[in-house]
């Protein structure tokens, strides 16, 4: 007697810590139904109108069974009108109301569905674009530690998910509850004694519902993180399926494959041996109520108390009644799946990226392109240590600045610095004496022109892929800067040519040509800071003197920044800065370095005695 009382209450606090969860949650996703209010308010109003109909269809039955085969007694409904109706006429009156009545039903429920399948589109389309434009919002930092896959999940179907709880279960709720309420007062005017025993089935409903939704969600929280494993897997299988099959590694990514599945299907057969249980419980459930109405109906029957018609119609209402009870039980437990769905979707929401405007951040100016660093402390982790340690340096406006050590010294950081991809922990980069913090960050990237070791080409035609880096740029301009680059003979010898269009990544072409069409997309681009990431990086020995026989053109009047291991390009420029465990261990030009007998002159000596080919 002591374990029952304390049982309920456990229950009810669960769904109610549920319940605040998911009113948590769903106040996320109130901006996305803000614009569609108009939409769902007529929805709700046809809602109201499928619900007086779906209440009046059992009527016609007990018309049928009351005045037409047993000819009740009991005055009809507008009787001084159809009271003069013989009974065959009766009856095509009665089937033509069924009609009218099942037709409008259907009708009805038809543009329900209609509105909430173009309000839900709607609303999914918002949400991506919000998902979408969050996820370039965010820096480095944030997809460097996450999975590809998992992000990708989250933007489409993730946003599935919600879509069904912010739209159709909202209305699904409404029409279970409108129902249950109009059911309720008929029941109880038909009979108080019935209804009673009808509602004994709901607290049996509600520890149901209760028990098996904590457990369900749980399931489908796992079913929601493995399926974003799925997808990172095949991500980054297909992005690096030529590592895959030079290595032979095919089995091996099945397995890495097999393995996220066998998790993912594990889970969902538990989530459907979960909602299996709930649905054999609620007709169990549902069976006891029906039961226990027919057996004290049937006697009300007999003993003159209700008509056969009306014992019909409060059958045909208990089956209504009870469809709506298990409607609202499974609706629970969707939005509880739905709700794994919706955390994720908020917490990608509500990231923060790390690299942002500043309050009071202005365009940047045309620069003139001196950078300095002060005293500049960099870690990608605090775990991992510094990367760079106190690095302080100054580059003069329009100068070709090398940047060079062994993996790992920095190089790369530096130039994600300088165009503010990460903030460092401690100092200040500048640029024309000013911190790099005071301006946009878009005005700011839009002044610095990018040339990674890794080309970074689109599904798009070549002139697209060139022009990429300046917009509305003429084919004249798009053509020059092929030229430039050593990329006009071989594009004009494509199919279409400037107009052929590229395999995903570039994939249709030699890595030489993806960098020179790289470095052509840079030379189109006037901006006063350059930065080349192993510029030859990839190239055939022509392609690379194309470029070199370019690289006064490509770097005239911008001051730029070239990361490099093979040391040819570097001896013309005007500075060398050369890191070592993450500080600048020597500057100068080429001469004065090779004579001061450092870390660059044994890397040269190293380079010189076994040359580097191109």
């Amino acid at each position: 007697m002591v374990r029952y009382p304390i049982l309920v209450q456990k229950r009810i606090a669960e769904l109610r810590a549920g319940l605040v969860r998911t009113r948590e949650t769903l106040s996320n996703f109130t901006p996305f139904l803000r614009p569609r209010r108009a939409g769902l308010i007529l929805a709700f109003v046809v809602l109201m109108l499928e619900t007086v109909t779906s209440l009046a269809l059992p009527w016609p039955l007990a018309l049928t069974l009351d005045h037409v085969l047993n000819e009740n007694p009991d005055p009809l409904p507008f009787d001084s009108v159809i009271g003069s109706l013989g009974p065959a006429a009766l009856l095509a009156g009665i089937a033509f109301l069924l009609i009218m009545l099942m037709a409008a039903s259907r009708g009805l429920a038809s543009f329900r569905r209609y509105l909430l399948q173009k309000l839900g589109q709607q609303t999914v389309f918002d949400m991506r674009e919000a998902l979408y434009r969050k996820v370039h919002d965010l820096g480095l930092d944030y997809h460097g530690s996450k999975r590809t896959g998992d992000t990708i999940t989250r933007v489409t179907s993730d946003v599935k998910e919600v879509r069904t709880m912010v739209v159709d279960s909202i209305v699904e709720v409404g029409s279970s509850f409108l129902i249950l309420i109009g059911m309720l007062v008929v029941m109880l005017w038909l009979s108080p004694w019935l209804t009673l025993l009808a509602l004994l089935t709901v607290p049996f409903l509600f520890m149901a519902v209760v028990r098996y939704r904590k457990a369900l969600i749980e399931r489908m929280r796992v079913v929601r993180t493995k399926e974003g494993a799925i997808a990172s897997v095949i991500q980054e299988a297909i992005t690096g399926i030529r590592a895959v099959k030079i290595f032979g590694r095919e089995q091996d990514e099945l397995r890495r494959f097999r393995k996220e599945s066998a998790d993912s299907l594990d889970a969902s057969i538990d989530s459907s041996l979960i909602e299996a249980k709930f649905s054999i419980i609620l007709g169990l459930v549902g069976g006891m109520g029906t039961a226990l109405v027919l057996y004290f109906g049937a006697r009300q029957v007999m003993t003159g108390v209700l008509s056969i018609g009306d014992l019909t119609v409060f059958v045909a209402y208990l089956a209504l009644f009870l469809s709506p009870l298990w409607a609202l039980s499974r609706q629970v437990n969707q939005i509880g799946k739905s709700l794994v769905s919706g955390e994720r979707i908020v917490e990608l929401l509500r990231a923060e990226p790390s690299v942002k405007d500043l309050p009071g951040a202005s365009p940047a100016p045309r620069f003139d392109g001196w950078v300095s660093f002060e005293n500049v402390h960099f870690a990608y982790e605090e775990e991992a240590g510094e990367v760079l340690r106190g690095v302080s340096f100054d580059v003069e406006a329009g100068s070709r600045v090398a940047l060079v050590g062994v993996s790992g010294a920095g190089k790369t950081t530096v130039t994600s610095l300088i165009a503010r991809l990460y903030e460092p922990q401690g100092g200040r980069v500048l640029i024309d004496g000013q911190d790099i913090r005071d301006f946009t960050l878009k005005s700011l990237r839009d002044s610095i022109t990018f040339v990674p070791q890794e080309p970074l080409l689109f599904r798009a035609t070549v002139a697209e892929n060139i022009g990429y880096g300046k917009a509305g740029a003429s084919r004249e301009e798009i053509e020059h800067a092929a030229e430039m680059a050593g990329a006009d003979g071989f594009i004009r010898q494509m199919p279409q040519g400037y107009d052929t269009m590229l395999s995903e990544r570039g994939a249709s072409l030699s890595g030489g040509q993806r960098q020179r069409i790289s470095i052509a997309r840079a030379m189109l681009r006037e901006s006063p800071i350059l930065i080349l990431d192993e510029p030859q990086s990839g190239l055939d020995a022509e392609a690379a003197e194309a470029v070199e026989a370019h690289w006064r053109e490509l770097t005239e009047g911008r001051t730029t920044f070239v990361i490099a291991h093979e040391l040819r390009l570097v001896r013309s420029v005007d500075q060398i800065l050369v890191l070592e465990d993450g500080r600048v261990a020597e500057s100068g030009t080429h001469d004065e370095l090779l004579t001061s007998g450092g870390l660059y002159a044994r890397l040269y000596s190293l380079q010189e005695r076994d040359p580097v080919q191109p």
